[in-house]
């Protein structure tokens, strides 16, 4: 019998919000590998591999045997999904003064992107990180840069634990754009203490903690960043982040630090059609609501953002 490949919903007739489709320009999902095995790795992909882009496999693998990770990478690669050594990776080998070496063994191993960053070492002067990205475009890599650290001392883009430097943030976006990332990531850390932890806290630090967040998008340009949720807090708290984050941008905002096993529930929260506590009548199936509202017809507005967010304080 001949399988099908056709979307459940196709089968069905049932009509959802339109997404774009691989390969991405928007709306991508970049995925954090934290040592699934690769029975896991295949189910999923065989379920939702067209939903992911970019998988992180995270150094957690630095003390896996190469067999497995080689086998991981060349079922990420079969989907047409880039992998990235996750960023500490590169930033030891950086440390001990091995980064082309390294580079290149990445390479022979099959990563085809790297991510570029100083989340846990002392921020570098852009020209470094200008050539640093120079020589990954070299050697063919696709380059992500990163900005911002998990903690606030010695974060330059930070005020404060929950307060942007935000001519500082804009600045290191831009030099990174500038040498030749295509995108760059932002750190969940830094997000989710300026925005907000869980749905009260966002809406409690809501308008200026989300403000920022949104000034400093309208000046980089929210398709050139890629806005992690960090994969190591409770998955209510990652929820709600995903949520606002498209209450926000939209559908296609692009999303990183996924967890494999998340990746169908974050791609209903950009749907609408999975449910959101925490955030009152906005988190409520907004899209199904849309199409109440239009007695069933596609909705043409912004259906994400059609509820005043002053209703979910009440």
């Amino acid at each position: 019998m001949a399988s099908d490949n056709r979307p459940l919903k196709d089968v069905l007739g049932i009509e959802l919000h339109p997404r774009s489709s691989k390969p991405r320009k928007q709306g991508i999902t970049m995925v954090i590998d934290i040592g699934y095995n690769a029975a896991m790795v295949e189910s999923v992909l065989d379920l939702y591999g067209h939903l992911l882009d970019i998988v992180k496999l995270t150094e957690l693998h630095l003390t896996s045997p190469v067999s497995a990770v080689k086998r991981k990478i060349e079922l990420y690669k079969s989907r047409g999904v880039g992998v990235q050594p996750g960023g500490i990776v590169v930033e030891l080998a950086r440390l001990q003064h091995r980064g082309p070496q390294v580079l290149e063994r990445l390479r022979e191993l099959g990563f085809d992107h790297i991510e570029v960053s100083s989340s846990a070492t002392t921020q570098r002067e852009a020209e470094e990180e200008k050539e640093f990205v120079g020589l990954v475009r070299k050697l063919g890599f696709t380059a992500i840069g990163e900005v911002g650290k998990k903690f606030h001392t010695g974060d330059k883009t930070r005020k404060s634990d929950t307060e942007l430097d935000i001519e500082e943030t804009v600045a290191e976006f831009k030099a990174l754009l500038g040498a030749g990332t295509p995108k760059a990531y932002w750190e969940g850390h830094v997000l989710r203490r300026v925005m907000g932890d869980t749905a009260a806290d966002i809406l409690a630090r809501h308008p200026h903690g989300t403000n920022q967040v949104l000034e400093v998008a309208r000046r980089v340009g929210q398709e050139n960043i890629i806005f992690e949720v960090s994969s190591m807090i409770p998955y209510v708290q990652r929820r709600a982040q995903q949520f606002w984050l498209v209450r926000q941008f939209g559908p296609e905002v692009n999303m990183g630090n996924v967890r494999l096993e998340e990746i169908q529930f974050l791609e209903h929260v950009r749907l609408g059609t999975w449910p959101v506590f925490g955030f009152g009548p906005l988190g409520d199936h907004p899209y199904m609501q849309a199409l109440e509202r239009t007695q069933g017809k596609p909705p043409t507005d912004a259906w994400w953002q059609s509820i005043a967010i002053e209703s979910a304080k009440k």
